[in-house]
């Protein structure tokens, strides 16, 4: 039993850090939710980024909000399906069923919470429909943990996680600036985005991996790096 977890450690790492984890908390919180419970850090959270968020991030969020919208994200993801699946059938498949399957989910689970959006601070965006999950949240968490599977093999990767990071966060944090989202919102959205895109390339790893080395050209967009 402890040489099987020994050979297959990595694997069972990112099944807790990339599925299990994620996945509880999102069941917690929604769970929580809608019970209607109040969570007593929402607001003061709210608040203290409203007021203590330097004067320049007001409008970085609004770029933010608008770029996470579906008139700037259908089209982005659209290129980027027809990118990959020229490269690949298999990759272009991921990349619809990871970003496709996690909108499908935001809207399900929004439709079944129906958690009313706050009235902490003064809205600087106008959104119409349900609170939780933060559809923001969780196409940048899906959209970045995406697009880090299907370019692991390459020399992007490293570079692709610390962009795509911040890029997750930033647009959380926007969302709350706003004042359209709770803080659990958007962890809720993380939770969403990175349980489902990291489960969906768990499971399509094998053919996703060979995929990676088919598609692989020299000097090609994902050229794969040596030291890998």
């Amino acid at each position: 039993m402890l040489d099987w977890i020994r050979h297959h450690w990595r694997q069972l790492s990112v099944l807790a850090l990339l599925i299990v984890l994620p996945l509880f908390l999102l069941g917690n919180l929604a769970e929580d939710i809608s019970e209607r419970e109040v969570f007593a850090w929402d607001a003061p959270i709210t608040l203290w980024l409203r007021a203590q968020a330097p004067e320049w991030f007001r409008q970085a969020a609004l770029v933010l909000s608008a770029f996470g919208s579906a008139t700037w994200m259908t089209p982005v993801s659209a290129v980027l399906l027809v990118l990959f699946w020229r490269k690949s059938a298999v990759m272009g498949r991921y990349f619809l069923l990871s970003l496709g399957g996690a909108m499908l989910l935001n809207i399900i689970l929004k439709a079944l919470i129906g958690r009313v959006r706050p009235q902490i601070v003064e809205w600087l965006w106008q959104e119409s429909d349900k609170s939780f999950p933060s559809g923001h949240a969780t196409m940048a968490a899906a959209l970045s943990l995406t697009l880090i599977a299907l370019l692991w093999r390459t020399a992007w990767r490293w570079p692709l996680i610390v962009v795509s990071t911040l890029y997750t966060v930033l647009m959380g944090i926007s969302r709350v600036y706003v004042g359209v989202h709770y803080p659990t919102d958007v962890l809720g959205g993380w939770a969403l985005g990175i349980f489902w895109a990291a489960g969906t390339a768990f499971i399509l790893w094998p053919r996703l991996s060979q995929a990676q080395q088919h598609a692989a050209q020299p000097g090609g967009v994902i050229e794969l790096n040596s030291s890998c």
